[in-house]
């Protein structure tokens, strides 16, 4: 929605982070893309494409990080772990999502992919450069996943002064731009980035206030995004240091630099009670790195016992790879197919609500809320509004003014997650209306759909979680998932009024028209009859 306002100049939605008064959020990192929906805009006028057009650049930006990652892996670690690495990162479903999403962690997995490839082939100066990007531009706390390369060049090598060298580059090359566009739009001198570190940190509730899960959430989330990649990677480091102790000369000892931040992430990651599955994308590349370090051990292992017991079968060893990619990429393509099957109703249905063709439509979300993709969506003139549901936290909000919007300090945000009444409309004031059915309603959540003065004009199936089987739900398996899941419906509904008015001004024109054509036949045989 920043996006959409910078873009169009037309007032959208901000999220408290963008508030001034808090100023937790850069408006650089959305700004350059505001800049490409901009320029796109003067040759296609349809947002939706210019909203689908932002999301391939992203994953082309992926596909360049991920091609140096492969390029330098391959060149210190040979071509197994380099193949291995493409095939898992290929078909991750944790990659699929993760690649194009338009989300600071996703900028944090591309800049430290880039830093990795960059150190990996020497250019310690161009690592620490995106280091720094990650950490700037995208998220503060990736920083520390910068702490490998630091030792490396500090620590290792001793050059201290080159490291203070290229950090004040680096600074320069992200901070200063940053800072600049944050003057010319907030109109005061923000650091973003140190912002969140205070917030999230030295704050007394911090982001606990937007919901806590267990230790096991990261590795329900990992074994859906990585499946048995993950199981692996999770052991990438043992299996390393014991693989060296009697292998010294096989795997290089980088490895182990490339093996630590994932580790490093995890343990901060995991215990942090409030969590997310975007938390863990900043080292998504670096866990399918971690599995085929274990996968190159398992290969070289087994060859080692085929041919000390089986002179011929040595080869046979890769049977063992093959079987694990072959379950891994089963895996994946029912994890990707379940996304795309059970998930996708709310971005078909934003396409319908693109061509409402009321020019100052009034559209209300509920419940669904936090499923709005984008203000890109939205056609020109139509408004989007909030209806109260069950949901007790701040949602977004309107920039304060179309004049002063950015700078502008809204007093009805805050940054306890408390939630603000006067962003709510009466249903009354709604023509149409985004909503899920599961069969379920409640006094704030009323299955509208079944309501007089409301019709559905669109409807899509979307997964009814609760009563669908874990398994069934989390992987599309053919034969068994379509028997054990249950789907709710995503429904467009739209005024019964406003489908009666438009069928009776339909109506209306027909006859105007056929009036006219009885007119105009009329005329004719009055002008044959003169002839």
């Amino acid at each position: 929605a920043v996006v959409s306002t910078l873009s169009t100049g037309k007032s959208g939605f901000q999220t408290w982070e963008y508030n001034p008064k808090f100023a937790l959020r850069s408006y650089f990192y959305v700004g350059v893309h505001a800049a490409i929906a901009k320029i796109t805009s003067f040759f296609i006028s349809h947002k939706v494409f210019v909203f689908y057009l932002i999301r391939m650049m992203l994953g082309m930006f992926c596909a360049v990080s991920e091609d140096q990652f492969y390029s330098a892996i391959y060149k210190k670690f040979g071509s197994f772990i380099a193949n291995c690495w493409l095939i898992t990162t290929l078909f991750a479903p944790g990659m699929f999502i993760s690649s194009s999403a338009f989300l600071p962690s996703s900028f944090a997995m591309y800049s430290i992919t880039l830093a990795y490839a960059a150190w990996l082939d020497g250019c310690n100066q161009a690592s620490v450069l995106w280091v720094a990007a990650a950490s700037i531009i995208g998220w503060p706390f990736v920083a520390v996943l910068g702490i490998p390369i630091f030792w490396d060049i500090v620590i290792k090598n001793g050059q201290f002064r080159k490291f203070v060298e290229y950090f004040l580059i680096a600074l320069m090359y992200t901070l200063s731009p940053l800072v600049l566009v944050d003057l010319m739009l907030y109109r005061r001198i923000v650091v973003a980035p140190l912002n969140i570190i205070l917030y999230n940190v030295f704050n007394i509730h911090g982001s606990t206030l937007y919901g806590t899960e267990p230790l096991s959430f990261y590795f329900y989330n990992g074994f859906l995004n990585f499946n048995v990649a993950f199981c692996l990677a999770l052991f990438a480091l043992p299996c390393f240091l014991l693989y060296r102790h009697f292998n010294e000369f096989d795997i290089k000892w980088k490895a182990c630099y490339l093996l630590m931040p994932m580790y490093i992430w995890f343990g901060i990651m995991f215990s942090a009670p409030h969590k997310e599955e975007r938390f863990l994308y900043p080292v998504y590349p670096l866990i399918s790195f971690s599995a085929s370090i274990v996968l190159y051990i398992i290969w070289k292992s087994t060859s080692a016992c085929f041919a000390y017991f089986y002179k011929h079968m040595k080869e046979a060893s890769i049977l063992n790879i093959s079987g694990f990619f072959i379950i891994y990429i089963a895996l994946s393509f029912c994890r990707i197919s379940a996304l795309e099957t059970y998930y996708r109703a709310p971005m078909h249905l934003y396409k319908d609500v693109y061509n409402i063709p009321e020019p100052e439509a009034t559209i209300c979300i509920g419940k669904e809320w936090h499923r709005f993709p984008s203000s890109f969506f939205v056609p020109d003139g139509a408004t989007v509004r909030f209806v109260k549901s069950e949901f007790k936290g701040q949602l977004p909000q309107r920039y304060y003014s179309d004049v002063n919007g950015t700078y502008g300090i809204n007093p009805n945000q805050n940054d306890r997650n408390k939630e603000e009444p006067s962003v709510y409309v009466s249903i009354k004031e709604c023509d149409y209306l985004i909503d899920v059915d599961f069969g379920m309603e409640s006094k704030l959540e009323p299955r509208y759909n079944t309501k007089s003065g409301w019709t559905s004009i669109k409807s899509f199936p979307f997964l009814n979680a609760d009563k669908s089987k874990t398994i069934a739900r989390a992987f599309n398996i053919p034969g068994y998932s379509r028997k054990n899941v249950k789907y709710g419906t995503y429904h467009l509904l739209k005024r019964t009024r406003l489908i009666k008015h438009q069928e009776e001004e339909r109506d209306r024109l027909q006859e105007l028209k056929k009036d006219q054509e009885e007119k105009m036949r009329k005329e004719k045989l009055h002008d044959n009859d003169e002839l």
